[in-house]
Order: structure tokens, then C-alpha cells, then sequence
């Protein structure tokens, strides 16, 4: 059986069918459980304005039992076309079909694109930060009768953690585990605190995550950019988010704070024995202290601590997760369409969006930030 959920009441009469069915897939991560996706539904999809709308397909077997979710939602571009994507599309490191791993998956994503296929509600789908088990199956799948584009894309970075910390540093070189060291050292001379959730109250969250708001976005304005947080809507969603990560164990905030002032910090995520760094930020006026780098180091430290099998940088190329070792993990982008037409209007879509209209927005806002 097939059912379509449309509307966030129906999303959310799946939560407890939802966060069982994660638990028994093989793709298990933070960015696909069911708090993470209801609230970006509740934040950026407006069913009245009918620009986003929710096509979540759910896969049920022959005794009601739920086999698959594919969180979809479909978003309109140039105005008379359809895209379809996955919810979260914009803040998700890690995307996927969430199948049960004791069902065939081929047969499963075959059912689920056939569905949208047949419902006709899209000019092409786009699926961004998929897995190369994901891109195998749709890739290899004769039945898909689409079009497939898709390129590497987003890729992470991650470490398989041994059982101490001393054993991580033997893997580096003599010079690359001197400069690591000498910069805790110097930080442990400066008296910088290391502060984890571990020292966070309930109460005080709030407080913590407006500093973390604060540094993040500071260095992005140093910059000369934006940022992320400068936009309400979705500062509120994050804030949001991380309380409910919060309140479930999962969200790990850490700060370093020197001389009483907070001088960097990072979210992370302790989900399904791994530490994930998802924002990382600091403040470029301490960067003779190192603080990016300490930071990390306590975060790698206290992820072997708890005996997490990994620690995943997640997306983004940036040279520090290779100098901490980091191991390539691929992701990649698909763009499946059933006429070359619809692909060349949706490029051009997404060239206007991320080049033209992003950099005027920057202009924009650079200008304000002068006045």
C-alpha cells in the first residue's frame, strides 16, 4: 500500500511509525529523524501559499506494516514549474530514503518513483546530498523511465576513532602532533575553558545558543557576508531545532571562553555512535590562541571519551578536516527528468538563485552594513 502525506497534521500522526522505521534503516542519521524534518516543514512550508507543498511517500507492506518514508516536498521555480526535493534540502548534510533494510530497496525506490511519476506533480526532481548506495540503486534501475544527470557534491569528511586519544595523535606525524599539542598547551597556560552541554542547564540554553547565534555570525560579517542566522525564519528553525536535539540528548553544544569572553564554539550532533561538528565558529581576534583547532581537539577527545565510533566533520572541503586526518566520504546530486527541457530550465533556475540573485542580496546587505 501507498500513502501520500500531504499536510502536517497527516506528518504528524507518522512521528512514532516514523522514528522506528529510521531506527531499522540502513541511512540512520540526525538530519532524517522525524524532529529535524516536521520542523522544517513547520517553518518553510506554507501549504496556503501553495509555493511549497509536502509529498511524503510512505510504503506500507501487505499487514500495515511501514517499510519506506521518502520525505519529499515539491517547490515551484519560474513560477509555472515543479521541482521535487528532499524537506530539508538546504540544511541537511546527509539525505536519503529512509527503507527498511529488510525489504529489497530496489523494488521499494522503484515503487516510489513510479508513484510521482504517475501523480505527474513534478517537471523534474533534484536530490541533493545522497548517498552512493542511493545513486546505485535509482543509477542501475531499468525500470526508472527518467532521464539521470548527477555529480559528485558535498562531500564530508570524517575519522574512525581508536580507543584513546594517544593513539589518534601516534597516526599524525611528529610535526603535525607537536603543532596540535603545543596549541592545547598554550591554552591550557592561557587558562581557556573548555564548556560543553555537559555544564549547560536546561534554563540556561537559550542564553548559550544566542552566543553560539552571535559567533557564528560575526565572522561571517567579518567577511563580508550575511550568514545564515541573519535571517529570522530560519535562525528561528535552528533554535528550534537544537532545543529539541537538546531535550533529546543529541545536540552537543562546546565553547571554549577566555578572559570571561566566548571565544569559540561548535554544534555538534552525539547521534547513533558518532560526534558530527555541524557549525563550527570563532573569533578571528583570538586567532593567535588557536581556538578553531583546540576546540576540535577537545571535541575529537571527548568523542573517544564516549567510545563514538566516528567523528564526522560533515559537509564542506575545508583544509582542517584534513590536517585532523579526515577520511573523504562522497555525496553526490541527481537531477532525474523526463525531458531535457525541464533540466536546462531548472539549471538556469538554479544559476539565477545561486550566482545573480545571492549576490545581489550580499551587495544589498554589504551596503546596509555600511550606513
Amino acid at each position: 500500500m501507498i500513502k501520500i502525506i500531504r499536510n502536517i497534521e497527516d506528518l504528524e500522526n507518522l512521528k512514532n511509525e516514523w522514528n522506528v522505521l529510521l531506527q531499522a534503516s540502513q541511512n540512520n542519521n540526525v538530519f532524517l529523524t522525524y524532529d529535524w524534518i516536521y520542523l522544517w516543514v513547520k517553518h518553510f512550508v506554507n501549504s496556503k501559499k501553495r509555493r511549497n507543498r509536502l509529498f511524503i511517500v510512505c510504503i506500507y507492506d501487505e499487514n500495515g506494516k511501514i517499510e519506506a518514508i521518502a520525505p519529499f516536498f515539491i517547490k515551484k521555480f519560474f513560477v509555472f514549474f515543479n521541482v521535487l526535493m528532499f524537506i530539508s534540502y538546504d540544511f541537511s548534510d546527509y539525505l536519503d530514503i529512509i527503507i527498511d533494510k529488510q525489504t529489497n530497496q530496489e523494488n521499494i525506490v522503484t515503487n516510489i518513483f513510479n508513484t510521482i511519476k504517475e501523480s505527474n506533480i513534478a517537471n523534474i526532481i533534484f536530490l541533493k546530498q545522497i548517498s552512493e548506495s542511493l545513486l546505485e540503486i535509482i543509477n542501475k534501475n531499468k525500470q526508472l523511465k527518467y532521464f539521470i544527470k548527477y555529480k559528485e557534491s558535498g562531500d564530508s569528511y570524517y575519522i574512525n576513532l581508536p580507543d584513546g586519544i594517544d593513539e589518534y595523535m601516534k597516526q599524525f606525524n611528529s610535526k603535525q602532533r607537536y603543532n596540535i599539542l603545543s596549541r592545547i598547551e598554550k591554552a591550557k597556560k592561557n587558562s581557556i575553558k573548555y564548556i560543553n552541554s555537559e555544564n549547560i542547564d536546561f534554563p540556561l540554553l537559550d542564553l548559550f545558543i544566542d552566543k553560539f547565534f552571535k559567533l557564528h555570525q560575526k565572522r561571517w560579517n567579518e567577511k563580508g557576508h550575511g550568514g545564515v542566522f541573519q535571517n529570522s525564519k530560519i535562525k528561528s528553525f535552528f533554535k528550534e531545532v537544537f532545543v529539541s536535539l537538546f531535550k533529546n540528548n543529541i545536540l552537543a553544544l562546546s565553547f571554549l571562553k577566555y578572559n570571561n569572553e566566548f571565544i569559540s564554539a561548535a554544534v555538534c550532533f552525539d547521534y547513533d555512535g558518532k560526534r558530527q561538528v555541524y557549525l563550527p565558529g570563532f573569533d578571528t581576534k583570538y586567532s593567535n590562541l588557536y581556538p578553531g583547532i583546540v576546540l576540535t581537539y577537545y571535541n575529537i577527545n571527548e568523542a573517544i571519551g564516549k567510545k563514538y565510533l566516528e567523528f564526522d566533520f560533515l559537509k564542506g572541503d575545508e583544509d582542517y578536516k584534513k590536517r585532523f586526518l579526515g577520511i573523504k566520504r562522497k555525496n553526490y546530486k541527481l537531477y532525474l527528468y523526463k525531458n531535457k527541457f525541464f533540466f536546462y530550465i531548472f539549471k538556469l533556475n538554479l544559476f539565477f538563485n545561486n550566482e545573480i540573485k545571492a549576490k545581489m542580496k550580499e551587495y544589498y546587505l554589504s551596503i546596509l552594513r555600511k550606513k
